[in-house]
């Protein structure tokens, strides 16, 4: 499978890379619009930084256009941690989304922040059966902020720390996990194998 990752301006792309190659899947970086048409299965939104930062660095690498492209031509969007929250509107921390989705990006009630280290799944009772197989799994989280969708259909999973939050949600065309699954061991390799052969819909 071919996956576009569109790198957000910090972060784990190195790791998030090696991830996907050692899947066997074939992946391309889009550092600009320097391309008429995005030929991919998979567009990924990596999850490191501010919603801020990294729509500003989208916007000065010409790449809005590029999703915009994207999205007009069905290609599914995986995102992953920040990249699931700019699917949203407007974040507490500063910073409007992508807006492709209703709903806000607030600030996790807890003592200790970020919430850094392995939690589990927990799935919602109408979670798709493939998905649904990974009730209970433990995958690696380092977040600050989650989303709360305006429409609570989206969300497919939720976890615990201090307070219930989404950590994946789906919408058509469009699927998010607030946790890092090339961080994840066997289980967010086996997790990203399924989101792209059965996610995309």
């Amino acid at each position: 499978m071919h996956v576009a990752i569109i790198p957000l301006g910090r972060g784990n792309l190195g790791s998030l890379t090696a991830h996907f190659m050692r899947l066997g899947h074939r992946v391309e970086i889009i550092q600009d619009a320097s391309r008429e048409r995005l030929a991919a299965d998979w567009v990924i939104l990596p999850g490191v930084g501010s919603m801020r930062g990294a729509v500003r660095h989208l916007d000065q690498q010409g790449i809005l256009s590029t999703l915009k492209q994207a999205r007009q031509a069905s290609v599914p969007v995986l995102g992953i941690c920040l990249g699931m929250q700019l699917f949203y509107h407007h974040s507490e921390e500063g910073g409007e989304g992508l807006g492709w989705l209703s709903g806000r990006v607030p600030r996790l009630s807890a003592p200790i922040l970020p919430h850094i280290g392995w939690n589990d799944l927990e799935m919602v009772s109408n979670a798709p059966r493939w998905l649904a197989a990974f009730q209970g799994a433990s995958v690696y989280f380092v977040h600050e902020f989650f989303v709360e969708p305006a429409d609570t259909d989206q969300i497919l999973s939720s976890t615990q720390y201090y307070q219930t939050f989404p950590s994946v949600v789906q919408a058509p065309g469009l699927f998010g996990v607030q946790f890092h699954p090339e961080l994840s061991g066997d289980v967010g390799a086996a997790l990203t194998e399924a989101i792209l052969n059965q996610g995309g819909g």
